[in-house]
């Protein structure tokens, strides 16, 4: 399946936002999340702020969905910047719609983004979500230059596991 990177800029953030709700939902299984009284998961509220950040980018995915062979976002990427480490980025959020997953949206993506952007990666998730655990260490073997080392927090709120590596 063909898939195209969409920077987001100020037009195509409420097309981001969309599907940030749509991530918070598919997160809820895994760690329990809930909505507001408007119904509206609220964690990924400060898109604007995080965007700001220098350094950070965010991509929506675009595919011709196969089965109504018209054009449809499918999921998106959320990169910013690790603060304690110069030029070091790191996946922040990633999302590929339900749809989608399991024919490569999801690979073609990361590997775009991280091949797109050498210098030195981290990729984390929360240890309930051993789907993105295999996916991450998968991604990172295939595009990294030189090793990937696994790292865990054993943090008691977020437990959670980590790949760091290079591209080039």
């Amino acid at each position: 399946m063909n898939i195209d990177l969409d920077v987001v800029d100020a037009a195509s953030l409420p097309a981001l936002a969309a599907l940030a709700q749509l991530y918070q939902y598919d997160f809820s299984e895994i760690e329990g999340g809930v909505t507001g009284t408007d119904g509206r998961y609220r964690y990924l509220d400060d898109l604007d702020s995080r965007l700001s950040q220098p350094g950070a980018t965010a991509w929506l995915f675009r595919v011709v969905d196969p089965q109504l062979n018209v054009e449809t976002l499918a999921g998106f990427a959320l990169v910013l910047p690790i603060t304690d480490s110069s030029g070091d980025r790191a996946i922040d959020e990633f999302f590929v719609l339900r749809k989608y997953r399991r024919l490569g949206v999801g690979r073609a993506a990361a590997t775009a983004i991280l091949r797109g952007t050498p210098g030195r990666w981290i990729v984390q998730g929360t240890r309930h979500n051993a789907v993105a655990r295999a996916f991450w260490r998968a991604v990172a073997r295939d595009v990294a230059d030189g090793g990937v080392q696994s790292a865990e927090n054993p943090d008691v709120t977020y437990p959670a596991w980590g790949y760091l590596f290079r591209t080039t």
